[in-house]
């Protein structure tokens, strides 16, 4: 995190990546905030911007009060995001344990400890790490609550809580997260939940979700789902129209993105103006490509041991999100792939322990298979900029 605060500072003078749009925006807003709050006027923030959309609230709000606590001080947000960035992991660990066993736990761990992605999120000024910190927890609070057979209040009132907190960050996510959590509720078998608990909790979720999908947050949530398809028209249309941009982009359409979602997005291995962040990551892009083979091989041995349910919570979140994005117009963007990868992770930690002979030999085609994709998108970008 300290490496990267000095890298941006040395390369474009302040210790934000290049071409700095959001993070800019996010720290411009949170100072704003501050200054209004000392002023009196915080009410003006909830009645005109809150009102506007609550998907950002969060970080902005959350920003604004770290700077409170450390005079301004960007690094300092930069130190709490490292922070958050590590309970991520034990949170990954606590699930992974409880759902896969010791042996996966450790390894799901020591992936998640070194994933670039992790790494490098902690070291700028996005909301993602935080985002994901409060996704984990959520999760991992419900899958305990799955597994216990425990009903409180307290259990429920957390739970409520956290997935509420997720609509702050962003709408779809926390849409995704809910759904995952009913499905679980609804579809465990009966080894993770005996029918009267199973019962008693949907009560009191559907009870809280009145609250909770209401105003604003139904009201995103409806509109996402009716503009999904013209938003994702527009957004390719525009890539493949600015300054600079890759005129085949205008083909993307979920038909495309559906079949190459788990092991997406592929990395920028040839140098194009205006994506040096893009390429920066490529390292990390490359190390999704590969370990998602083991993602598959954990799926396979769950259907083949017939043990699916006993993990719907993890899978249904994963695979609604993922479709969530392969129905957007940023369904290769790297960052909004972020709450997917702890996923991706926990099912590529059992999928390690579950490898055997006749997977390793798979295992080789895959690699060779998934290079020969990657070479063919660095292609497809320079054929659209008439490079090649």
């Amino acid at each position: 995190m300290v490496f990267i605060y000095f890298f941006y500072l040395f390369k474009t003078g302040q210790p934000f990546e290049f071409n700095a749009r959001d993070t800019v925006g996010y720290h411009e807003t949170a100072k704003w905030i501050l200054d209004i709050f000392f002023y009196g006027w915080i009410d003006f923030y909830f009645k005109n911007y809150i009102s506007e959309g609550i998907s950002d609230a969060g970080w902005e709000l959350t920003l604004a009060t770290i700077y409170l606590v450390s005079f301004r001080s960007i690094i300092f947000v930069r130190l709490v995001n490292a922070l958050v960035s590590t309970f991520t992991v034990l949170m990954i660990y606590r699930i992974s344990q409880r759902n896969f066993g010791e042996k996966a736990a450790r390894i799901t761990a020591i992936m998640a400890m070194l994933l670039p992605a992790f790494v490098y999120y902690s070291g700028l000024h996005l909301k993602e790490t935080v985002m994901v910190f409060l996704l984990m927890v959520f999760i991992e609070r419900s899958d305990k609550l799955l597994h216990s057979r425990k009903f409180s209040f307290w259990s429920i009132f957390q739970i409520v809580i956290l997935g509420l907190s997720l609509f702050l960050f962003r709408t779809v996510l926390a849409a995704a997260a809910w759904f995952a959590l009913f499905s679980a509720f609804l579809l465990s078998s009966e080894k993770i939940m005996s029918q009267y608990y199973r019962v008693v909790i949907i009560v009191w979720l559907i009870i809280s979700s009145f609250f909770i999908f209401s105003g604003k947050i139904l009201n995103e949530v409806s509109e996402y789902v009716g503009m999904r398809k013209t938003n994702q028209e527009q957004k390719y249309e525009h890539f493949s129209t600015r300054t600079g941009a890759n005129q085949l982009a205008k083909y993307g359409n979920a038909a495309i993105f559906i079949p190459i979602i788990i092991p997406a997005p592929f990395p920028t291995l040839v140098n194009i103006t205006g994506q040096e962040n893009t390429m920066m990551i490529n390292g990390d892009l490359f190390t999704r490509n590969i370990y998602v083979f083991f993602v598959f091989v954990a799926f396979y041995v769950l259907f083949k041991m017939k043990r699916l349910r006993e993990n719907l919570l993890l899978s249904v979140f994963l695979f609604s999100y993922l479709l969530i994005l392969a129905n957007s117009g940023y369904a290769l963007s790297p960052r909004f792939h972020m709450p997917a990868l702890p996923f991706l992770l926990l099912f590529a930690g059992y999928g390690i322990t579950q490898t055997n002979r006749n997977f390793s030999s798979y295992y080789v085609l895959y690699v060779i298979g998934i290079s020969i994709v990657i070479i063919a998108w660095n292609w497809f970008k320079l054929a659209g900029r008439g490079l090649v």
